[in-house]
C-alpha cells in the first residue's frame, strides 16, 4: 500500500494538463502524479454526502494551503469542503506511484 512517512512536508504542489493533474513534489524527493478524479474521490470532506465524480470527470479549478499542514482543492464540480493534510497526500501520491499488484 503506501509508505509510512512521519514528515511528509511536500516543497511543489502544482497543477497540471489543464487541472487534471496534481503534480506533488516532498522535501525528501518523492514526486508523483494523482488525478483529479483520484482527489475528488478521496475528499476528506465534512460534507458527509460524498457526490460521486461527475461524468466526464473533474479538474482542479484551485488549490490553497491550509496553515502548514494541508491544502484545500476546488473542483470543477463546486466541490471545494474537502482538507487534504500532508500524510493524505503522499498516501495518495504513493498509492499512485506504486504499480497495480505490486
Amino acid at each position: 500500500m503506501g509508505e509510512d512517512v512521519t514528515d511528509p512536508w511536500p516543497s511543489e504542489l502544482r497543477v497540471r494538463e489543464a487541472g487534471r493533474v496534481l503534480r506533488i513534489t516532498f522535501a525528501d524527493g518523492f514526486a508523483a502524479s494523482i488525478p483529479a478524479e483520484r482527489l475528488r474521490a478521496a475528499s476528506p470532506s465534512a460534507d458527509k454526502r460524498r457526490a460521486p465524480v461527475p461524468p466526464g470527470g473533474v479538474a482542479i479549478v484551485s488549490v490553497e494551503t491550509v496553515g502548514n499542514y494541508a491544502a484545500r482543492f476546488a473542483f470543477s464540480d463546486g466541490h471545494d469542503t474537502g482538507i487534504y493534510s500532508w500524510t493524505l497526500l503522499r498516501r495518495l501520491a504513493a498509492d499512485e506511484a506504486t504499480p497495480p499488484g505490486s
